[in-house]
């Protein structure tokens, strides 16, 4: 017998055969990488193309599975967090964005925002979010608008994502684990021609494009799970940098005095979430979902501020 030839083993499927959870952290990075990125390098879009609906299967998939059975009531909660979390990113961070470019009443703006906020304030939870859907549309190609549109984008395909899993786990609670698993390998193996892909058009420049492109932290991460360390007084530090998911738990302790803020920021120093304040000497399980992020490909650090006069030692374990 003749053994495979390492360079055509497929890692991608390889590291994600006994973690689903693990693939669709690979996706997501992949998915919006390669939406970003196709602005500024242009043959990465036909990559996009191929692989978004493969993307888009394999979140429906995972969401259909982990949100049957017992768990539809979280499920139903789990959408209306997830649009409270849009709408406070909407009023907080887009919409001074847009009004700093185009003041309330002006042409433009009306043109983007025709209703205001209404149409994110009254109706139903679908036409709701349909309104984030049509923002995106209104905004079009204005290049100025262009960070808020892809954040506007993602967020309404999320929505329309969780949306479907409910809708569908009131009708089944059947094992989805077979059409999970196909769209585990059909995305993977995507990833895998996109990788050969990139190789004949990004030859000079691969080692600098891989890892914008593939999420190579979690497809080569060991499996620790806890984390310690200490924080001096009144500092600010970097605990840990890994891809979640919104539905990941996390359990903290610092052992010292006074209270600290935590956040999972886009940057080892940053503060672009909404801040979860931990009292010393107390154990704290976190959902992710509620630091208020929704690219997870990009908010990858847990970073700690210390409100307190004394030093202090953390341990954050994964759960």
């Amino acid at each position: 017998m003749i053994n495979i030839w390492k360079y055509i083993d497929n890692q991608f499927i390889f590291v994600t055969s006994d973690s689903v959870r693990k693939a669709v952290i690979l996706s997501i990075f992949h998915d919006n990488a390669l939406r970003t990125l196709s602005v500024t390098y242009p043959l990465l879009l036909p990559l996009y193309t191929r692989y978004h609906p493969l993307h888009l299967a394999l979140v429906a998939a995972y969401n259909q599975h982990t949100s049957s059975g017992s768990l539809q009531q979280g499920d139903r909660l789990t959408v209306t967090q997830q649009y409270a979390i849009s709408k406070k990113l909407l009023v907080n961070v887009w919409l001074p964005l847009i009004l700093g470019l185009h003041p309330k009443g002006s042409p433009r703006y009306k043109a983007i925002l025709p209703g205001g906020l209404s149409p994110f304030n009254i109706g139903t939870i679908d036409t709701k979010i349909d309104a984030f859907g049509v923002l995106g549309l209104n905004i079009g190609s204005e290049a100025d608008l262009a960070t808020v549109k892809t954040a506007t984008d993602s967020n309404h395909a999320s929505l329309l994502l969780l949306r479907e899993a409910q809708s569908s786990a009131i009708t089944t609670t059947s094992d989805n684990s077979d059409t999970l698993e196909t769209a585990r390998k059909a995305a993977m193996v995507m990833q895998y021609r996109n990788l050969g892909n990139m190789m004949d058009n990004f030859y000079d420049t691969i080692e600098t494009m891989c890892p914008l492109v593939f999420d190579l932290v979690t497809l080569r991460e060991n499996p620790q799970t806890i984390f310690t360390g200490s924080i001096l007084s009144m500092a600010k530090e970097n605990l840990l940098a890994h891809s979640f998911l919104a539905v990941d738990k996390i359990a903290v302790k610092i052992v010292g005095s006074g209270t600290f803020k935590l956040t999972l920021s886009s940057s080892v120093d940053g503060a672009d979430s909404i801040e979860i304040i931990v009292t010393a000497n107390i154990k704290k399980e976190i959902t992710i979902s509620a630091f208020g992020v929704t690219n997870f490909a990009l908010h990858r650090f847990l970073n700690v501020e210390s409100l307190s006069g004394d030093a202090a030692t953390y341990r954050v374990q994964l759960l």
